[in-house]
């Protein structure tokens, strides 16, 4: 992309609002990035949804998916790696194979993991009204090569392991990361439960949650055995294939989107194509980016405004 400005809400007041408003104008970046949409009739139902969307309260209550998850999450016969992505009621998965008698083991980064450990015991005690005790649930910090010494060694317990294939836990530079094609396109992602499988002898179960009012959608590939090296790059993309089969109102529910919309480069044969201008919220400028070539252009403030007064009524419709 071309150089990307600041993008930061312009005033304390219109804060959530225009942090919303980007993480739908990046949406939709990257949903015409992946050939999902290809004009503002089909961007703007879709940015209307994903408002909506993000103004949702993230704990979602047990008596409405918890119920419906146990029913359709896949039985299995010892420990599994659950490979998770951040989509949907994600975090009900925890809870789910608790409650199923599994004893859950949860890999964190470490610069979350302050933040995500209080939240997880929060959530079990809302669930279970008491906080749960070390048979129940383990914390691993992703830090190093002890972390998955911990996993395996807490896999061969019987516990169960709950990854996210689309977050980036592991130590920095190259290693540790291998490709992956979504809708064509490329991505990078860390292989590390991957490298887990082999290890441990336990294989990889892939599951993403997507809702739709209180409907409750799960789907899970089988398992997956990892018994080399040279089939590392296979697993993660086993696993990246179900996004495949997600529509574009239940992709809108990946969090991760806005980070991915960040690392991708447009297509250069998009360039010529026309383009597709929302208005973005940057520090002191008036942004507008075409979605279509991913270049950002600064416009006046009486051309921004226009574009604002446009933004707002369409969000007045929500």
């Amino acid at each position: 992309m071309n150089s990307t400005p600041n993008i930061l809400p312009a005033t304390p007041a219109a804060k959530d609002d225009h942090i919303f408003w980007n993480q739908s104008v990046k949406l939709a970046s990257m949903l015409y990035y992946w050939k999902l949409v290809d004009s503002y009739e089909s961007i703007l139902p879709l940015v209307h949804i994903h408002q909506r969307y993000l103004q949702q309260e993230h704990f979602k209550h047990d008596n409405t998916f918890l119920p419906q998850l146990e029913e359709q999450l896949p039985k299995v016969d010892g420990p599994r790696i659950w490979a998770c992505f951040h989509i949907g009621p994600y975090a009900i998965m925890a809870r789910a194979l608790t409650r199923l008698g599994y004893g859950i083991a949860i890999l964190l980064k470490d610069d979350v993991f302050e933040e995500q450990y209080p939240m997880y015991m929060q959530q079990f005690k809302r669930s279970f009204g008491r906080e749960p005790n070390a048979s129940e649930l383990q914390f691993v910090k992703s830090s190093g090569s002890k972390s998955l010494i911990q996993l395996k060694q807490l896999l061969k317990r019987g516990y169960h392991v709950i990854c996210y294939v689309d977050g980036e836990e592991g130590g920095s530079g190259e290693k540790g990361w291998t490709h992956v094609q979504l809708h064509n396109k490329h991505l990078d992602v860390r292989m590390g439960m991957a490298i887990l499988s082999q290890l441990s002898g336990v294989p990889i179960r892939p599951v993403v949650l997507t809702a739709e009012g209180d409907k409750l959608t799960v789907r899970s590939g089988g398992d997956l055995f990892v018994n080399n090296r040279e089939q590392y790059s296979a697993a993660m993309q086993y696993c990246y294939q179900m996004l495949e089969e997600l529509s574009a109102e239940e992709i809108l529910q990946w969090e991760c989107i806005p980070r991915l919309f960040d690392k991708i480069v447009p297509d250069k044969q998009h360039t010529a194509e026309k383009p597709i201008w929302l208005p973005i919220y940057a520090k002191e400028k008036n942004m507008l980016l075409d979605i279509v070539s991913g270049k950002f252009a600064e416009v006046s403030t009486s051309q921004f405004n226009k574009m604002e007064t446009l933004r707002r009524e369409f969000l007045k419709q929500i």
